[in-house]
């Protein structure tokens, strides 16, 4: 009974070991099979310097994520809506300053909508450099989706 109930539990601390069920390293090796490059806009209406931070590593993970997995990313983020307020040198903090810059290094462009600039009456002057005032944001998303552009709205 006791050489049952022992063989019972080292069976089941095998069968609960991560070495036995270790998953394969995650990859998106099927979404990007034959790519060579990527085209994207992010459409990014985010609210608070918060979820503009945790937006802007993501951007940049999957900036990464594309390259370590061999597709060249053409990226431009979009930004709209009361987060444009965030784009000025006085409302940023040190960390979405620093990935900002490391995106446009990278390549990422970024334009902001004066209509929104207009609306939360944000002074153009204070727009942080690497961003790009354009009329109206979502000619943008249309011009560039329609160039073959994939967009993914951010809020």
């Amino acid at each position: 009974m006791l050489t049952r109930l022992l063989m019972s539990m080292v069976l089941f601390m095998l069968a609960c070991s991560p070495a036995l069920h270790a998953a394969e390293t995650p990859n998106d090796r099927e979404a990007l099979a034959g790519l060579t490059a990527a085209k994207v806009i992010f459409d990014v209406r985010v609210p608070d310097l918060e979820k503009l931070v945790f937006n802007l590593q993501l951007f940049n993970e999957t900036f990464d994520g594309l390259v370590a997995q061999g597709v060249k990313p053409n990226m431009l983020l979009a930004f709209r809506g009361p987060g444009v307020r965030l784009l000025t040198a006085t409302a940023l903090d040190d960390d979405a300053r620093e990935l900002l810059a490391e995106l446009t290094r990278k390549g990422v462009r970024i334009e902001v909508c004066a209509v929104a600039m207009r609306v939360y009456r944000v002074d153009p002057a204070g727009l942080i450099p690497d961003a790009r005032l354009v009329a109206n944001v979502l000619n943008s998303l249309i011009g560039y989706q329609n160039r073959g552009y994939a967009m993914i709205a951010i809020n």
